[in-house]
């Protein structure tokens, strides 16, 4: 399967979200990374995103950013957002890891490597998600 990462072009911004706190809900059933991925759609500068859960079942989205203003418009309205709707602020819920994707270290045609990338991110993300609970 191909990655969303795999298609865009550099420079460009990823920004990781994790639960910190996977068992706060709203009467709605909306987790405050949900509103985080529903929010980030809205903003602008948003490229794209894609999401997996770690071997814990935690909810883990990489999204992909124009730029650092973008990343920092998201997460200014999603701290007001999760704020007023559980409570709580981002920091506590939500744990944010930002990355700049300078250049692509694979060559687009060469699936060995694109495979052995999305191996390497994957269990990346489940390490720290790990390290983080």
């Amino acid at each position: 399967m191909e990655s969303l990462a795999e298609n865009l072009t550099p420079p460009y911004y990823a920004a990781t979200l994790n639960e910190r706190q996977g068992d706060i809900k709203d009467q709605n059933h909306v987790a405050p990374t949900d509103e985080m991925v529903t929010l980030a759609t809205r903003q602008p500068g948003f490229l794209g995103l894609e999401s997996s859960h770690d071997q814990k079942g935690k909810h883990i989205t990489v999204s992909y950013w124009k730029d650092v203003d973008a990343i920092e418009g998201w997460i200014t309205a999603g701290d007001e957002k999760i704020n007023n709707r559980f409570g709580i602020g981002l920091a506590e819920t939500c744990g944010i890891e930002i990355s700049l994707i300078e250049k692509a270290t694979f060559e687009r045609n060469d699936r060995r490597a694109i495979r052995g990338l999305n191996a390497f991110v994957a269990a990346a993300f489940s390490s720290l998600t790990g390290f983080m609970s």
